[in-house]
């Protein structure tokens, strides 16, 4: 798997789950996407585009910005708002590394730049700290995270309410150079999200001249979930610094 795709690029791809690897040092990795989600059988979210840049600091270190333009379309009040969402921000790093796997640490901090913090952001300063594990293996890679997200105090949430989330990813071949991934995502809270759960998948196709085109696709599991999501994207890594390595 590794020699037909290598896995040197994981944030920037259909699946969401946080990897422990960066991308060579000084290398630059570029996200752009576009995604459909329905919630509560009535409300469309456009993300039109969500872009995010990592900055590998070295091999196992980066850092990272995310944003998003969001238009939202309410079926049943002919209502639809428009505009940026929230900034994040975030630092990773993986010190530890055996035969079995590498563990690292994601820490992030999300600022409300939306100028409506109802519909097209939360309002609130958010916090975030998650434990990755990642196994490159030759038939097949996974990731696994879990970690804390910490709320603001807006005055339609709770205050400094924790939020526990979690996610896995498995990536198989197909092929000499399609990639299939299936993932599932989740987070559990008491009074802000409820119980969500979420399993998407997806392909990953390499274009060349490290270009790849994602699709991806899923359904909520549970009633706080999305209905369903589509999205596509391109992922572009730019080599300005050390050979991106092939784990």
């Amino acid at each position: 798997l590794l020699t037909i795709y290598p896995f040197n690029s994981f944030a920037a791809h259909p699946f969401k789950t946080k990897h422990a690897n960066a991308y060579g040092k000084g290398n630059v990795r570029f996200l752009m996407e576009a995604a459909m989600v329905q919630e509560g059988g009535h409300q469309k979210n456009y993300h039109l585009p969500i872009t995010e840049i990592t900055y590998s600091l070295g091999k196992w270190s980066l850092i990272g910005i995310e944003s998003e333009y969001k238009f939202i379309r309410h079926s049943e009040e002919v209502h639809s708002t428009s505009g940026m969402g929230d900034v994040k921000m975030y630092c990773r790093y993986a010190p530890f590394h055996f035969e079995y796997g590498h563990i690292g640490a994601q820490a992030g901090i999300k600022i409300p730049a939306a100028k409506d913090d109802k519909e097209l952001g939360s309002g609130e300063t958010d916090y975030e700290f998650t434990l990755i594990h990642s196994y490159l293996g030759k038939n097949i890679v996974t990731h696994l995270n879990c970690g804390v997200e910490v709320l603001g105090n807006p005055k339609h949430r709770s205050r400094n309410e924790a939020v526990l989330s979690y996610s896995a990813v498995a990536v198989f071949p197909l092929g000499n150079r399609i990639s299939y991934f299936a993932e599932i995502k989740g987070r559990s809270a008491k009074s802000v999200f409820g119980n969500e759960s979420f399993l998407r998948s997806g392909l990953i196709i390499p274009l060349g001249h490290r270009l790849e085109l994602g699709f991806a696709g899923g359904a909520g599991l549970t009633n706080d979930s999305p209905d369903w999501e589509a999205r596509c994207g391109l992922y572009w890594t730019w080599q300005r610094g050390d050979a991106i390595p092939h784990h």
